[in-house]
């Protein structure tokens, strides 16, 4: 955040995100990609419970909680000194290891689920239902992008979608191929 007039166009006090979460929780995706500078920040801000806003003169005290992810191993980042050791420690009061989707085959047909109703609401349409070869094609495929290629390919297919059922041919060719691997 910052304070008004303190550089040109600051036409008002803006709060930042520690600000803002302030009693509550702040979530820090991809904490891995954080540069080494601002690593640094995050530090004294979570150690100290305080900082300044940009043209600020006096500390302000935060109260919140830190959940932070990343797709990296933070511990092979600490080791090969590419991520903050004590900033891993501060981090990692709470760890939990969600394995990548390919390996939770039941929460595919969930999420499947969950976001075909999402999107049909959304886009004012009536949810679709997916063939045996197009669900039998989604659970086989491995989902490098994890839930958030999930959540899109869903999307995507609701969108394109002006029928009542999802078949293989819908499928993005990638994916179709994916499940003839597995005959």
């Amino acid at each position: 955040g910052y304070t008004k007039g303190c550089f040109t166009g600051a036409t008002d006090t803006r709060h930042g995100f520690f600000q803002l979460a302030n009693g509550g929780t702040i979530f820090l995706d991809e904490i891995s990609e954080m540069s080494a500078a601002m690593q640094v920040k995050l530090l004294r801000v979570l150690q100290e419970k305080q900082f300044y806003m940009i043209g600020g003169r006096k500390p302000i005290q935060i109260n919140i909680k830190v959940v932070a992810a990343s797709n990296k191993n933070l511990k092979v980042l600490v080791e090969n000194n590419l991520f903050r050791e004590d900033l891993y420690y501060r981090l990692n009061v709470i760890s939990i290891n969600l394995p990548a989707l390919r390996e939770r085959d039941d929460d595919i047909f969930l999420l499947i689920d969950f976001f075909l109703k999402k999107y049909s609401q959304e886009f004012e349409r009536s949810v679709p239902k997916i063939s045996e070869f197009a669900m039998n094609a989604l659970k086989k495929y491995r989902w490098p992008g994890n839930i958030r290629e999930l959540e899109n390919t869903i999307q995507m297919l609701v969108a394109m979608n002006e029928g009542e059922e999802i078949d293989a041919a819908d499928l993005p060719e990638y994916m179709r191929f994916s499940a003839l691997k597995g005959i």
